[in-house]
C-alpha cells in the first residue's frame, strides 16, 4: 500500500476507534434506492425484482458496498439477497466487521468484506450489477475520489446502477479541506457544488436521480446538506 495510503488508513483507523462513525443499521437513502431501483420487499419474506434482468443475471447477480466500514449495507443488501461485498481502506472497520458477522453465523459474509483502496479495486471489469457508496467519496482528496469513482465504474457492468452520497456546503463551495474536530478529526473532508459533482460523474453515465436534502436548526440556518445521487453506467 502506498504510503499516502497508509497515513490515510491510520487516520480512518482513529476515526472508528473513536466510535463516532461505527453505524449498525442501514441508511434511509440506500434503502429506498433498493426499493425503488433493485428489488422491492413487499412482505416479510416476499420481494419483487425492480431491475430489468434476465433470471440468468438475477441469478449471477453481484452488489458492491464501496467504502463499507463495519459492513452494515453489506449485511442490509445481504437481507435483499443481492449478493454484496464489501471494501475499506480500514482495517479496523474490516475488523470489527468480520468479528460482527462471525459472531452472527454469518462468516460468508465476513469473508467477502476486504480492506482495500477505491483506487485500485480488486474485482474484474464488469463484476457488479450495483454499487452503494455512503459517506465514502467525499471523505477523501478529490483527486483520490476521482480514480475511486473511476474504478467503480469499471467493476459495474453497463446499464447497472450506483448510489452515492456528497456533501454540499452553500457557504464552503467546491472545496477539500481538512476536519479539526469530532471522531473524523484529521481526515477529509471534500465538499461538492452541483456543477462540480456533474463533472465528478464525467459523460459515461446518466444521472438518473440527484436529490438535495438539507437539514437547517429553527433559524433556518443551514446544519447540513447532501446530495444523493442515482447513476446509471452507459
Amino acid at each position: 500500500m502506498k504510503e499516502m495510503q497508509i497515513e490515510d488508513q491510520n487516520k480512518w483507523n482513529m476515526a472508528y476507534h473513536r466510535g463516532g462513525n461505527i453505524c449498525f443499521y442501514p441508511h434511509e437513502e440506500i434503502i429506498r434506492f433498493i426499493n425503488r431501483y433493485v428489488r422491492k420487499r413487499d412482505g416479510i419474506n416476499e420481494f419483487h425484482n425492480v431491475m430489468d434482468l434476465t433470471e440468468e443475471e438475477w441469478n449471477s447477480f453481484r452488489s458492491l458496498d464501496l467504502g463499507c466500514g463495519i459492513g452494515r449495507h453489506v449485511k442490509f443488501l445481504d437481507e435483499f439477497g443481492l449478493n454484496p461485498f464489501g471494501i475499506d481502506l480500514s482495517d479496523a472497520a474490516i475488523s470489527m466487521g468480520k468479528e460482527w458477522f462471525q459472531k452472527i453465523g454469518r462468516n460468508d459474509l465476513a469473508e467477502k468484506i476486504t480492506i482495500g483502496s477505491v483506487t485500485n479495486l480488486p474485482y474484474e471489469d464488469e463484476s457488479f450489477w450495483i454499487c452503494v457508496s455512503c459517506g465514502t467519496l467525499d471523505s477523501m482528496n478529490r483527486e483520490i475520489a476521482k480514480k475511486g469513482i473511476k474504478e467503480a465504474f469499471r467493476v459495474l457492468k453497463k446499464k447497472g446502477l450506483m448510489y452515492l452520497d456528497l456533501i454540499m456546503d452553500t457557504k464552503k463551495g467546491d472545496k477539500d479541506e481538512i476536519v479539526d474536530y469530532g471522531y473524523e478529526k484529521d481526515t477529509v473532508q471534500s465538499y461538492f457544488t452541483v456543477d462540480a459533482i456533474k463533472d465528478f460523474l464525467g459523460e459515461d453515465i446518466e444521472i438518473v436521480e440527484l436529490n438535495i436534502i438539507m437539514q437547517s436548526d429553527e433559524d433556518g440556518n443551514e446544519k447540513d446538506k447532501r446530495a444523493h445521487v442515482v447513476v446509471r453506467k452507459k
